[in-house]
Parts: structure tokens; sequence; C-alpha cells
């Protein structure tokens, strides 16, 4: 990762500056941006004219056109700032609209500097130190995606930095939709697997314009893929570069994916590629032989890599009432925490009504390499069994 970029911003409104300033100051972009403001024309093309470092320039619209001096900077990039919301630029120049949320300011402002400066990225060339956690089962309606969001809302809740999306051939979109104010089209993840496959050195950037806070839980989501032809021609390239891409952004400590059901390649690239894999499982002699047909058929076909796979694996008892009638050890089945049984969620209008405080704690302690959750599920397991 790089040291902090200047960005300067050329504006006559003081208030935006400082509005704008007090923002970085208290978001993700404050250990990435270090905001220099001029309301005085002369002292901030002089500025920029005088600068020798990168720097992402904000320029106000009424001060152009800039000097020749600016115009022939090699180093960093120039935005137009507009009191309305257009499309286009002025030549080369994206125009940023002025009253958007400043989230998506800035957002696009890396993306452009990114782009047009590669020799001085803003995101490092390896992956990250974000942990991968792959949330899957090979039983349909097992509760990926809930665990998923309700870890993700756990996590967050608690400080980290947390990026949350569906992987889903038929996502749960309920769970995954963007604020209603947010105008992105439908087409988000389909934009992002174009430059996974032809310029993934621009993905970080592409990707940190397509997140969107999420509402209820307050981590970073991605809108899901909408056609099923599209989910059909995920490649294991796709999914390795958008995982790296998250990672090399240096903008999460966790991301969470709520995997597919299928053992589809890419699906399988993505339990390769995650540092943990979390398995919601019912107390079910249904699901219990499924899951354990999956595990013994990945052991015939995959050998050594489904050794590493399977080390990686933990099972939650998923609707735990506090008694089981199956033994999961006789499907060679070791569970590792619980998931309670929520009888309000038999009938929901809303998506709204399901976000419950406290579950999932057992899975958050996991990602946290929680000891004491396996060694108190083993006890609850025998207890189960007696």
């Amino acid at each position: 990762m790089m040291s902090r970029l200047q960005l300067a911003l050329l504006d006559s409104d003081p208030y935006f500056g400082e509005m704008l300033s007090a923002y970085i100051r208290s978001s993700e972009f404050a250990p990435r941006f270090d905001l220099q403001r001029f309301t005085s024309r002369e002292e901030g093309f002089a500025y920029l004219s005088g600068s020798k470092e990168p720097v992402i320039a904000l320029i106000h619209e009424s001060w152009l056109p800039p000097p020749d001096e600016v115009f022939a900077r090699r180093t960093g990039c120039m935005l137009i700032v507009s009191e309305t919301e257009r499309m286009g630029g002025v030549l080369e120049f994206p125009v940023l609209f002025k009253y958007q949320p400043l989230n998506r300011m800035l957002a696009m402002a890396a993306a452009h500097y990114h782009e047009f400066c590669a020799e001085m990225p803003l995101y490092s060339d390896s992956a990250g130190a974000a942990q991968i956690i792959a949330v899957y089962s090979a039983i349909g309606g097992s509760g990926k995606t809930v665990t998923a969001v309700h870890l993700a809302a756990h996590l967050a809740a608690q400080g980290e930095r947390v990026l949350c999306f569906s992987l889903e051939r038929l996502p749960s979109y309920a769970w995954y939709e963007g604020p209603a104010d947010q105008v992105e089209p439908d087409d988000t993840f389909s934009r992002l697997l174009y430059y996974a496959r032809s310029r993934p050195e621009l993905l970080p950037a592409k990707l940190e314009q397509a997140k969107y806070r999420h509402t209820l839980g307050r981590f970073d989501g991605l809108r899901p893929l909408r056609e099923v032809g599209e989910w059909m021609e995920l490649k294991p390239s796709d999914i390795k570069a958008l995982l790296q891409a998250a990672g090399q952004s240096g903008l999460y400590d966790r991301i969470i994916v709520d995997s597919d059901s299928s053992d589809a390649s890419a699906q399988l690239e993505l339990l390769r590629q995650a540092d943990l894999v979390l398995w919601p499982i019912a107390d079910d002699c249904v699901q219990l032989r499924k899951t354990s047909d999956w595990m013994e058929a990945q052991r015939k076909r995959n050998g050594e890599e489904a050794r590493r796979l399977l080390d990686k694996l933990r099972f939650l008892h998923n609707r735990n009432t506090g008694e089981r009638r199956n033994d999961f050890t006789a499907y060679s089945i070791t569970v590792s925490g619980q998931l309670p049984y929520v009888p309000e969620w038999k009938c929901v209008a809303r998506v709204e009504e399901m976000l419950i405080r406290g579950f999932a704690d057992d899975a958050a302690a996991l990602v946290k390499g929680g000891g004491a959750v396996e060694r108190r599920a083993a006890v609850d397991g025998a207890a189960g069994r007696a």
C-alpha cells in the first residue's frame, strides 16, 4: 500500500471543503487521502503547478480553464466538480456531481486515479490480509444467506471492515439490494466481471465504485448478478480475481461470500481461495446424508486438495433447539458452533424482521479463531447423543 495521496480541492465554497475534510477524517479514506483545500484560484493553481508529487485535483467548473502548466502535469489526475448532475466530462476529465454522497465521489476519484496513474497505484500488487470466509452448503435452504448477512453485521458492529456479497445462482435479492436512493444500474456485478476478465489491474478501483453500505448491517455489499446465464458463465479465474481485488484494496478485514449450493467450478474455486468455510446444517437425516456424501465425493475426486478443503470446513448446527435427534458423528460431521432456531422466521414480510442480535455469535467466534466454541460444541454434541 502506498502512502497517503494528496487530494486538492479547488473550490471557492468553504463550507463544502470543510464538509469534505471532516468526512475524510472519519471515513475509510482517512489512511489514503490528505486533503488540501483552496478557495483562492491563484493559490490553488500555484499549488498544482509546483507540486512534484501525484495529486488528485478536484477543480470546480467555475475555475475552468486551468492554466497550461496544470494541463501539462505528468503526475496525478484532474476531475471537474460540477453543481449539476450530468454525464460526460471536459476533454478527458470526468465530471463529478458536487452534491452526491461523498463516499461515491471519493470512490470515483480513486477509480479515475487508478486507471490513469497505473505507475503509482493506490492499491498494492499482492493479495491483502483480509480473511476470506465462504458460507457454503451443498443443500439449498440450509441458511447460508441468513448466516452470511448476520455474520457480516455482527463483525461490522464490532468495528471490523467487512465486505459481504452473494455468488448464488438465484440470490436472495432482498438481503443484498442497495439503498433506495442508489441509482446504480443492475449490471454492477456484470461490469465487475468485465474488468476481472479484461483489465484486472483496474478491478480494485471498480469494485470500490460498485460497493454500497448495507442499510441494516452497516457492512459493504455488492449487488448480485441478475442473469442466470451470466452465473453459468462464471469462471474460476473470475472468482480469484474478485477476491484478490477486494484484498488488494486494503479496505477490509473480512470478505464474506454467500456461496451457491452447487459444486460448479467457480464455486469450488471460492472454496479453494477461502481461509475458512462455514457450513450451516440442520438436524435432519437427509441433510446429514447429503453432506456426508458430498465430502466423500470430494475425497475420491480431489485427493489432497479435498483434504485441504475439509480441514478448513466448520459445521454450524442451524435451527438448534437445544437437543439433537441425529448422531452427527455417524456422518463424520463435527459441529463447531450453533445457530439458534427462530420460530418467528416461519412467516416473514420483510428481511428487516430477520436481523437478530446474537444469531451469529458462534460463527463470529470461529472466524476470530475461537477454540472455546469448538470445545463447547463438542460438549453440546455429546449431550445431544446421550
